[in-house]
């Protein structure tokens, strides 16, 4: 915990009790319990969740340990190469890298970014972390100072790995993407032999890996699998190390299992999120690996004829209790949970009924008074089915990874 949180006279702890008090309400020092929820996992952080009116992000690491065996069961048994890209799909990868790493099914970890990398490596982790993008010198550099491995695709790579192998006195260990036809990233395979042999004999190279990328569409998969086959038949007959093998994400994970190599390399899956198909449910049990959370920082009775929110979107034709959560769409909550939406406190839902606006959503709580300030709000989570991160998506109109993708990195994140 920050020395500032537990030493400052004017800490958020205080500022609850304060509010409790204020409201005529006998607060308590842990304010309001954040695991009151039936069936709910370790909810309150070890860190500074009850010290907190402000929103937070918690990590469920049942969640993901769930999803890892799942995924490895997939795969046969096979090592899981980890997709922990764009700050972890937005959940934190500081705090989704190390606790992905930690499991024993889990052989690496791969990212977009040098600076997820970088960061994964600072918050402890010590498994193999690969970059599936090209970078320049420099980057590369710094990349194999901290054992993290490059990924290599463009024509120019063995001239830019002599460069840096020189630099460093030491070759430069890579992972060689070949595009088998989603025309993104990668070697086309059309031209890679050559490219793929002066790499493999080059002493300031070491060839750790060899991967691909599917597009999703089966059909065309197969057509791919069978490209990158040929490609592999090649480069055996030419005597070339390829070293490790690996092509499959989430959707051909559960869908072309003779594409698993040597490790898989699922990212959404981990995250609990499916692929399409009709029996993927059927096959395995993936797990929400998240909570957005808050608390209640104003409970105020609404007489007929009085109104909340901008425009007075909400005008309840009777009393009632609305209660004010510091969370907002800044924060990775939608806009459109505005009556489409619940929120679980203490293990009930309430509506949202009064808007979703930049940092705040106020919710109906009815004709008695059953919530006070300082009550944990799970917004999103595992708790309840109508605030699954699935159903939260569905019933606003968008995406499971858009939602995630969309919480504020800002919000702290506690692996509970």
């Amino acid at each position: 915990m920050p020395p500032s949180v537990s030493t400052h006279p004017h800490t958020r702890r205080r500022f609850l009790e304060l509010a409790a008090s204020a409201a005529g309400l006998a607060a308590t020092a842990g304010c309001a319990s954040a695991g009151s929820q039936p069936g709910s996992t370790s909810i309150v952080s070890e860190v500074d969740s009850r010290d907190r009116l402000d929103p937070w992000i918690e990590i469920d690491r049942a969640g993901y340990r769930q999803n890892v065996r799942e995924a490895a069961r997939l795969a046969g048994g096979r090592p899981i190469l980890a997709v922990v890209k764009n700050n972890a799909y937005g959940l934190g990868d500081r705090t989704v890298g190390p606790l992905l790493a930690s499991f024993p099914e889990v052989g690496g970890i791969a990212c977009v970014r040098v600076e997820e990398a970088l960061a994964m490596r600072q918050a402890g982790v010590t498994k193999p972390i690969v970059v599936m993008a090209e970078q320049p010198d420099d980057a590369i550099a710094e990349m194999v100072h901290h054992d993290v491995t490059p990924s290599v695709w463009l024509d120019d790579a063995p001239q830019r790995l002599e460069r840096v192998a020189r630099r460093l006195d030491r070759p430069v260990p890579v992972q060689l993407y070949v595009d088998t036809g989603m025309n993104r990233e990668g070697m086309p395979y059309r031209r890679a032999r050559p490219w793929i042999g002066e790499l493999c004999s080059n002493p300031a190279v070491r060839v750790e890996a060899t991967y691909t990328m599917f597009s999703h569409d089966l059909d065309f998969d197969r057509e791919q699998l069978a490209r990158f086959e040929s490609l592999l038949e090649w480069a055996r007959g030419a005597g070339l190390e390829l070293g490790s093998l690996h092509a499959s994400p989430t959707v051909e994970l559960f869908h072309l299992p003779e594409a698993h190599y040597d490790m898989v390399r699922p990212g959404n899956a981990l995250f609990g999120n499916y692929p399409s198909g009709e029996d993927v449910r059927d096959r395995a049990d993936l797990r929400p690996v998240f909570r957005l959370r808050t608390r209640v920082v104003r409970v105020e009775r609404l007489e007929r004829g009085d109104s909340a929110g901008f425009y007075r979107s909400f005008a309840p034709e009777s009393p009632t209790w609305v209660a004010l959560l510091p969370i907002g769409r800044t924060d990775g909550y939608p806009s459109a949970a505005n009556g489409t939406c619940e929120v679980l406190i203490n293990g009930r839902l309430y509506p949202v009924r009064g808007g979703v606006n930049s940092a705040h959503t106020i919710i109906d709580v009815g004709h008695e008074r059953s919530v006070r300030v300082g009550d944990a709000v799970t917004l999103v989570g595992p708790d309840h089915p109508s605030i699954l991160p699935h159903e939260v998506a569905r019933r606003t109109g968008t995406s499971f990874l858009a939602l995630i993708q969309g919480m504020n990195p800002r919000l702290p994140r506690h692996v509970v």
